[in-house]
């Protein structure tokens, strides 16, 4: 009997990194015969995409030379019968929000391990969708509360990098009385008692990435 052909398109900046992938795409996807290309830059990769179908690309949004979610349109537009895997260092809220709403199959976060990456590649190509465990963590917090406005992500940044109420004042050039306005509706967004509780949520919820 014979397999089914895939043709599957690699994108990440760093060759180790696209040779691991390929080796762990080939795992898991046994049961078919895997044709594998392999692109180091988005120009290359959108080159390949016009001259090839692909069943499947997936894709290291923070490329040197093109914008990721730029690049994310630019498929979608061009090319909608490409089903993609989004696998990236970004876990931040708001860029899970921009993957959604660019209606990619897939999401993974770089810290995962290869089993996931497996199951991912797996649940792509035989459902159609599958995002990582923390993926689907913020995507729940995305679809169950408002989230901090603009000004407000701005005080919480500077909250976290332990400036004063008064000196986020003057950094923003508003009053006091308006930063604590916006410390207010930050804890209650983030339900936290204190600052230290709210950078800590934060940081579980993706909206500030945590010091390594």
């Amino acid at each position: 009997m014979c397999k089914k052909t895939l043709r599957i398109l690699i994108v990440d900046d760093h060759d180790v990194v696209v040779r691991g992938l390929a080796m762990i795409v080939k795992d898991a996807l046994t049961d078919y015969d895997i044709v594998i290309d392999t692109a180091t830059r988005g120009c290359v990769a959108l080159e390949m995409m016009g001259r090839n179908p692909y069943d499947l690309c997936i894709l290291d949004i923070e490329m040197p030379d093109i914008n990721g979610l730029g690049m994310l349109k630019i498929i979608r537009a061009e090319h909608p019968e490409v089903r993609i895997i989004v696998n990236t260092i970004h876990e931040e809220l708001w860029y899970v929000r921009d993957y959604i709403k660019a209606e990619v199959e897939g999401i993974l976060f770089k810290s995962v391990n290869a089993d996931e990456i497996k199951a991912a590649v797996r649940g792509v190509i035989d459902n159609g969708m599958y995002y990582c465990r923390k993926a689907r963590a913020i995507v729940r917090i995305i679809e169950g509360y408002n989230p901090p406005t603009p000004k407000e992500m701005e005080v919480l940044k500077l909250l976290a990098a332990g400036k004063s109420t008064e000196d986020i004042a003057r950094f923003l050039g508003i009053s006091v009385n308006t930063v604590d306005s916006h410390r207010r509706h930050l804890l209650s967004k983030l339900e936290a008692r204190n600052v230290a509780e709210l950078i800590m949520n934060a940081v579980s919820e993706g909206l500030l990435t945590a010091n390594r």
